[in-house]
């Protein structure tokens, strides 16, 4: 698919990588939708893009919120997309205890957040690029949801790896021709907190993790995932200083 002048939902980019992902596809022309719960930090990259000559509208939205959900996309149609989905809003609260110390409230939230909220996103989209006559949704899942061993968050990488298979179960949508759905599961993403927490390791520790994925690099990936028509129903790995590992 050809970006340029096509409306492109980016959720969670008010910072991080989707404010990359988002800034880049404005680049490429992309009339850009920035959604987020964070509604200044979304003013600010649509301030951003403007600044570089691109388009975008900016919306406040709760991902796991279903009429927020609705108005972001709602806009998106009324710009007559969307024709490009960004399924990025996830994570964690550091701060609180992660399963099977949780409260079921608590890792219920995680689960929304990063499975229920890009399936219930996709569902609805779909719809709507079926109007527009095409559609390429992009799933940013975590390489930690392929991974085995311990994780400091078991009910994320399980939600991370439900997305990597939602996205592959969708290969085929016969009811959707034209509409593609892919996912990127990068590694762990060079982003200041990442950088803090490594800092803060000892020198073995670090050697033992894999370099930092700089968010650019995501950013990359997720462009060619768009613009490749072929791929449909796939999972493209990025891993810290090893190539793109395509499933």
């Amino acid at each position: 698919m050809e970006i340029s002048d096509k409306v492109a939902v980016v959720t969670g980019s008010a910072a991080g990588t989707a404010r990359v992902v988002a800034l880049i596809l404005a680049r490429h022309d992309a009339h850009v939708v920035i959604a987020d719960i964070d509604n200044d930090g979304a003013q600010q990259v649509s301030t951003a893009i403007a600044a570089q000559g691109g388009k975008s509208s900016a919306v406040r939205t709760d991902v796991c919120n279903d009429r927020d959900v609705d108005a972001m996309l709602s806009m998106a149609a009324d710009l007559g997309g969307p024709h490009i989905l960004v399924n990025n809003a996830g994570g964690w609260d550091t701060s609180r205890q992660q399963f099977p110390h949780a409260s079921t409230e608590q890792w219920d939230a995680v689960l929304d957040l990063n499975l229920r909220a890009p399936m219930l996103i996709t569902q609805r989209c779909l719809a709507l690029m079926i109007r527009a006559g095409t559609g390429a949704i992009v799933n940013i899942a975590s390489s930690a949801g392929l991974e085995h061993g311990p994780h400091a968050s078991p009910e994320y990488i399980t939600a991370k790896a439900g997305v990597i298979r939602f996205s592959t179960a969708l290969g085929q949508l016969e009811e959707a021709p034209g509409i593609r759905v892919n996912c990127v599961a990068p590694g762990w993403i060079g982003l200041p907190a990442a950088h803090a927490q490594l800092a803060q390791m000892s020198p073995a520790q670090r050697a033992a993790i894999p370099p930092l994925i700089p968010p650019e690099v995501v950013a990359d990936a997720v462009v060619s995932v768009i613009r490749d028509d072929a791929l449909s129903g796939r999972a493209l790995v990025l891993t810290g200083g090893q190539p793109p590992r395509l499933l």
